[in-house]
C-alpha cells in the first residue's frame, strides 16, 4: 500500500498543481493579462512535474494542460481545436527536462555514494594511522628503554674495565712475582714435579696478564667515541709497527717489503695498531722458511685497500671469517695468544668506515687486507681544523 502511495503521489501532485493553475487561470481571465501568461503558467507546471516528478509526471501534466485544461478554460472549446504540433513539441521538452533532471540525480547519487565512501575509507585509514601511531609510541618507548638500558649496560663495561684494569692486575702481578721468587730460591732444590708445578703457575699468570691487557685494548676501542681522523703517512705507521716488534722480526729472520704507500685521513694510534698485529701474525704463523711479508697499497673505488701478505702456513677457507670474532683461536696452546689481536683489527677497521678480510689457503700463506675510505682534500682539511679547534 504505501508503495502504491509512493508511486502515485508525483502523478496527485501533477493534477492538483494542474487544477490550482487552472483555477488561477479562470480568476486571471477576468483581468486584462496577455494570453502568454496563461501559457507560461502552464509551461512551468508542465516543466516542473517533468525535473521532479520524472518522466512519468512530466508526460501526464502534458496531457492535461493540452488536452483537459482547454476546455475548463477556453469558452466553446472543443477536441477537434486540440494544438497535437504543441503537444508533441511539449511531450519532447517534458521528457528532455525529465532526462537531464534524471542524469543530474544520478550524478548526485553518484557522488553522494562516492562521498560516503570516501568517508569510509578516512575513518577506515584515521583508525589505521592512531593505531599505527600508538605502536610507533609505544615502540619508541620501548627504543628509549633498550637505549637507556644500553647506556646503562655500556657503564657497567667500562667499570669493568677499569676493575681490570686496577684490582684484576695487582693480584695478578703479586702472584707473578711471588711465583718468580718460589722459582728462583727453590729450583733444584725440589723435586721436579714441583719446578713443574712453579713453571705452570708462571706461566698461567703471564698467560692471564696478556689476555687481560687485551681484554683492555678490545674495550678501549669498543667504547671509543668518533675517531680523530688526521693525514697519516702509512709508511711512517708501518715502521713504528716493525720497531715495536723488533725483536720477534730479528729471532725470526722476517724480511718486511713495501713500496709507495699513500698519506690518508685516519686515527694514526689505530692504524699502527692494526699494521702491528697483522705483523706480529705473520710472524708467529710463520712456516719453515724465513718469514717474508709484503705490504702494499692501491686504490680502488674510492678506497684505499691495503695488503699483508706473507708466506706462513695458511689458514682453511672454512675459518676465513670465524677468526676475526673474539676469542677464536684454531691451535690451542700451539702458538700463544689470546685470540683478540684480529678482532681488535676488525673493530678499528670498521671504526674507520672501512672492511677486513683474509685470502688464504692451507700451506700458501695468507694475505690479510683492509680498506680505509679515501676522503677529498676539503674533507681533510675540515675534518683537521675541527680536530686543532678541539
Amino acid at each position: 500500500m504505501q508503495r502504491n502511495l509512493r508511486v502515485l503521489a508525483p502523478y496527485l501532485s501533477t493534477l492538483v498543481a494542474v487544477a490550482i493553475t487552472t483555477a488561477v487561470t479562470l480568476v486571471l481571465l477576468l483581468s486584462p493579462l496577455p494570453r502568454g501568461i496563461y501559457v507560461f503558467l502552464y509551461l512551468v507546471v508542465i516543466l516542473g512535474s517533468a525535473w521532479w516528478g520524472g518522466y512519468g509526471p512530466g508526460i501526464f501534466a502534458t496531457v492535461i494542460s493540452v488536452t483537459l485544461a482547454p476546455f475548463a478554460v477556453v469558452p466553446g472549446f472543443t477536441a477537434s481545436r486540440i494544438n497535437f504540433t504543441q503537444l508533441v513539441l511539449l511531450l519532447l521538452i517534458s521528457i528532455l527536462v525529465s532526462r537531464v533532471a534524471s542524469g543530474r540525480n544520478d550524478r548526485e547519487a553518484v557522488l553522494r555514494e562516492s562521498n560516503e565512501l570516501l568517508d569510509l575509507r578516512v575513518r577506515h585509514r584515521t583508525e589505521e594511522l592512531e593505531r599505527a601511531n600508538a605502536a610507533l609510541q609505544e615502540r619508541e618507548s620501548l627504543l628509549l628503554k633498550q637505549a637507556d638500558e644500553l647506556a646503562r649496560s655500556n657503564a657497567d663495561l667500562q667499570q669493568f674495565a677499569y676493575i681490570a684494569s686496577h684490582d684484576l692486575q695487582e693480584p695478578l702481578r703479586l702472584i707473578a712475582i711471588y711465583a718468580e721468587l718460589l722459582k728462583r730460591r727453590y729450583q733444584g732444590h725440589l723435586d721436579a714435579e714441583s719446578d713443574r708445578f712453579i713453571t705452570v703457575i708462571i706461566d698461567g699468570v703471564r698467560r692471564m696478564e696478556t689476555l687481560v691487557r687485551d681484554l683492555l685494548s678490545y674495550s678501549r676501542v669498543i667504547h671509543a667515541g668518533t675517531p680523530v681522523r688526521e693525514q697519516v703517512d702509512i709508511a711512517e705507521a708501518l715502521k713504528v709497527a716493525i720497531a715495536n716488534l723488533e725483536v720477534v722480526i730479528r729471532e725470526s729472520g722476517a724480511t718486511i717489503h713495501w713500496e709507495t704507500l699513500p698519506t690518508i685521513a685516519c686515527e694514526r694510534l689505530e692504524l699502527t695498531q692494526v699494521f702491528q698485529n697483522l705483523l706480529s701474525n705473520a710472524l708467529k704463523y710463520r712456516g719453515q722458511a724465513p718469514p717474508r711479508i709484503d705490504v702494499t697499497a692501491e686504490l680502488d673505488r674510492g678506497e684505499w685497500v691495503f695488503s699483508v701478505r706473507d708466506n706462513g702456513i695458511g689458514i682453511h677457507p672454512d675459518y676465513h671469517e670465524s677468526i676475526f670474532s673474539p676469542f677464536k683461536r684454531l691451535h690451542g696452546r700451539e702458538y700463544p695468544g689470546t685470540g683478540i689481536g684480529l678482532a681488535l683489527c676488525r673493530r678499528i677497521v670498521e671504526r674507520q668506515r672501512g672492511r677486513i678480510w683474509v685470502e688464504s689457503e692451507p700451506g700458501q700463506g695468507a694475505a690479510f687486507r683492509f680498506s680505509i675510505p679515501q676522503e677529498s682534500p676539503r674533507a681533510s682539511q675540515r675534518a683537521a681544523e675541527l680536530s686543532s679547534s678541539r
